[in-house]
């Protein structure tokens, strides 16, 4: 934990945090963070959570290792932080804001549930996206065959249903408005489970936005699942529908948390 330097939180608690500067990488971001306000070398291992709010406001967490530095202390206080602490009851603190509670509950059942499984690891990759983007992976299994299908708008080509996310609405508002785009108002049961791939721009190619990669199913069979836009139903070869099966259960994939 860090003790705030800023005038408005001066004194108060909080997880190594900050802004992504324009052209940065995002793992970069994380590490340089960590480093100014802790003195500490971090190597990012995985996100466990990603956390957006309307707007185009989006919070990564990361976990991950120690490799170097040594722990702030008061002595080397500046604009950054104050000092940096390891703390095994942050309740004990006055802190910032209580929002960073359930991401410390999240990281310490991601690490320390080793007998549950949960999802592999996950880094951000570099790719170039001018806007803000909300990709979809949506599975049914055909009643008829029992086989694992996705949606997607071109069968040559597999693409999945892809579309921009409205930076003046909720996340979950821009992805009920598109599941009625593909299937209708009268949208069928369906499950958002989590995220699958980020991509983040980091500025290469003059792009500064990201693309989420979100898994949905449906508990109906497609068979009863009527589909009014432009796409069709794409059956899975084997190994890849256990791969994309196994994705579905709680846990194996990064939580998507929209804050109201």
């Amino acid at each position: 934990m860090i003790q705030e330097a800023k005038t408005s939180c001066h004194g108060k608690w909080y997880l190594p945090a900050g802004r992504v500067e324009k052209n940065e990488h995002l793992l970069d971001a994380v590490k340089r963070e960590v480093l100014e306000e802790t003195g500490l070398t971090m190597d990012p291992t995985t996100l466990i959570m990603v956390e957006c709010a309307s707007g185009s406001w989006f919070r990564f967490i990361f976990t991950g290792e120690i490799i170097g530095g040594n722990l702030k202390t008061l002595n080397e206080a500046n604009g950054e932080s104050l000092q940096a602490n390891w703390v095994s009851n942050f309740s004990e603190l006055t802190l910032r804001s209580n929002d960073i509670i359930p991401l410390i509950e999240r990281c310490k059942n991601y690490i320390r549930n080793n007998s549950i499984l949960q999802h592999p690891h996950l880094l951000p990759m570099n790719k170039m996206h001018a806007k803000l983007i909300l990709r979809l992976i949506i599975t049914a299994k055909k009643k008829a065959t029992n086989k694992v299908h996705i949606l997607i708008v071109d069968k040559s080509q597999v693409n999945l249903p892809v579309c921009e996310i409205n930076p003046h609405r909720n996340l979950l508002s821009t992805l009920h408005g598109y599941m009625v785009d593909i299937f209708g108002a009268n949208v069928p049961q369906h499950k958002p489970h989590g995220l699958l791939s980020i991509e983040f721009s980091s500025g290469i190619g003059g792009g500064d936005g990201l693309c989420l990669t979100l898994l949905v199913s449906f508990k109906l069979p497609l068979e009863e699942v009527p589909i009014v836009g432009d796409f069709i139903w794409y059956q899975l070869s084997g190994n890849v529908a256990e791969s994309l099966t196994a994705r579905l259960p709680r846990n194996m994939t990064v939580p998507l948390n929209v804050v109201r």
